[in-house]
């Protein structure tokens, strides 16, 4: 990666679990850059409405086509839209849900935070899933 394509990404926001899990690589790709770049996020560094329209300056298509030329604008709206991730408005603009992006945390804190909760529930006697009545 350039070091102007670094100082164009922004790293408050990641994608969450429900992102990761229903969505096509493609489409992760898609919604990475858009909740990363620069470019596509206001002054607060919160993903913008971008337009449903090719010609308009801040369109869908053109998130797209800056994350893979070989993408098809269509195919990706078409499984955002089908899954639920966007949403159309009345003015021709798309939203993306709050639901599909998080505030990005530090990987070794939230790794750490989950070992020392793990450990702690080892101690605890439980019954396992499979375990029949």
């Amino acid at each position: 990666m350039s070091s102007t394509r670094q100082s164009d990404t922004i790293c408050r926001w990641e994608p969450t679990e429900l992102a990761s899990t229903i969505l096509s690589a493609s489409a992760r790709q898609v919604i990475r850059a858009w909740i990363s770049s620069k470019e596509f996020l206001d002054e607060h560094n919160d993903p913008v409405m971008l337009m449903m329209d090719t010609q308009s300056a801040n369109s869908f298509a053109q998130l797209v086509q800056s994350t893979s030329p070989e993408l098809a604008p269509l195919v990706v709206l078409n499984e955002l839209l089908r899954k639920g991730v966007v949403e159309p408005l009345d003015n021709g603009s798309l939203l993306l849900r709050r639901s599909v992006y998080a505030p990005s945390q530090p990987r070794r804190h939230r790794a750490h935070r989950i070992n020392r909760i793990f450990r702690a529930d080892e101690a605890i006697a439980r019954r396992r899933f499979n375990d029949t009545y």
